[in-house]
């Protein structure tokens, strides 16, 4: 049995092939993730894309259809919550209202038989400080606001030692202005605490924000498991290219030309590529362009090697300055600058684009 103050390092959690139907419906296909002990990593997809699927499978509330889960190199099929390991925490937190704050951390404690009146009091002390909740131990869930909430969940689940942590939408109920505050709180715990963590969100900038790496999920299908970096800088499928962040989809024609490419856009004009990635086979491509890869060129550019657009839409946006153009044959383009010495533009302004120095736009089959 584990004394309730004894830390585990993480688990390593491995899904081979993983899938699961509801009937005749495929929700979850195909899924092999590897994930280190210790390591923080985000499902990551739109409503439907099965990644709270894949968390109730995880956390052994729903047996997979396929496929195998293993922990620590064990498959854990059948097993329950409780034998695996893991702890979970719910988009609405589900405390007990009739509880105290330390009585709703101590709860799981005592459903396991994990210490004596003496020591759960103590451990429920040392969690609470652990997460900055040791004044409002009297207090009742109702008495508390909900990044409190959210704190006094934490504290709940992580009491019992889990080896891995599972977050459901952790933020999701929380005003704006608390999220990056429990952002770097759950962070800071979860370093601190050496806890596998897997966490489910349809938030792109939380996911960015707190992964070490993230699985970015499609119709049930993996579409890429990388660094946060390497997901915006470096997708691997449109999709992903589009979800996570923005980015203009252009079809275009891609040619070599001399040490690197050039893509030359349906919509008249040419984009100068260093290089083409992942796909630099010549043809038809799409190429997608972060709106803050574009610049405007000046009117003595060469017109050939710039995309000719018509200003739509001008929106400031905090430090950026965010531009709805319009380029030839009406396809709309969105184009990025800082606020800070950003050009006039007004609605029908003529313009022409072309990359910044040193942008690399992913490259697509089209």
């Amino acid at each position: 049995m584990t004394a309730p103050d004894a830390r585990r390092p993480g688990a390593r959690l491995a899904l081979e092939r993983v899938g699961h139907r509801y009937g005749a419906t495929r929700v979850v296909e195909d899924v092999d993730l590897d994930i280190a002990p210790g390591e923080f990593v985000s499902l990551l997809g739109p409503s439907g894309c099965g990644k709270s699927t894949l968390l109730r499978i995880l956390a052994g509330l729903l047996r997979q259809s396929e496929g195998m889960v293993r922990i620590d190199g064990e498959d854990v099929a059948g097993l329950p919550p409780a034998d695996r390991g893991v702890g979970i925490v719910f988009q609405n937190y589900a405390l007990f209202p009739h509880m105290t704050v330390a009585a709703n951390v101590a709860y799981g404690l005592q459903a396991r038989g994990r210490g004596d009146r003496s020591s759960i009091r103590e451990a429920v002390g040392r969690m609470l400080e652990t997460v900055r909740m040791s004044a409002y131990a009297g207090r009742y869930p109702r008495e508390l606001s909900g990044g409190q909430q959210q704190r006094v969940a934490l504290a709940r689940t992580l009491a019992v030692n889990p080896r891995i942590l599972l977050l459901d939408e952790p933020l999701g109920a929380l005003d704006k202005n608390l999220r990056l505050d429990m952002q770097i709180e759950i962070r800071r715990l979860q370093r601190e605490l050496d806890i596998t963590t897997i966490m489910v969100t349809h938030d792109q900038e939380e996911a960015l924000s707190m992964s070490d790496r993230v699985a970015v999920l499609n119709a049930g299908r993996l579409e890429q498991f990388d660094a946060p970096a390497a997901i915006y800088d470096r997708p691997a499928t449109p999709f992903v290219a589009t979800f996570v962040g923005t980015a203009n989809l252009l079809p275009a024609r891609l040619a070599r030309a001399g040490d690197g490419y050039a893509a030359q856009a349906e919509a008249g004009g040419a984009l100068a590529l260093p290089q083409a990635s992942p796909c630099s086979r010549p043809g038809p491509v799409l190429v997608a362009v972060r709106p803050e890869q574009w610049e405007l060129a000046d009117a003595q550019a060469d017109a050939g090697a710039t995309l000719a657009a018509t200003v739509q839409l001008v929106m400031p946006l905090g430090p950026s300055l965010v531009a709805d153009l319009a380029l030839a044959g009406g396809a709309s383009v969105k184009l990025s600058l800082p606020r800070a010495g950003a050009p006039a533009l007004s609605h029908g302004m003529p313009v022409r684009l072309r990359l910044r120095p040193g942008a690399a736009p992913a490259v697509f089959i089209a």
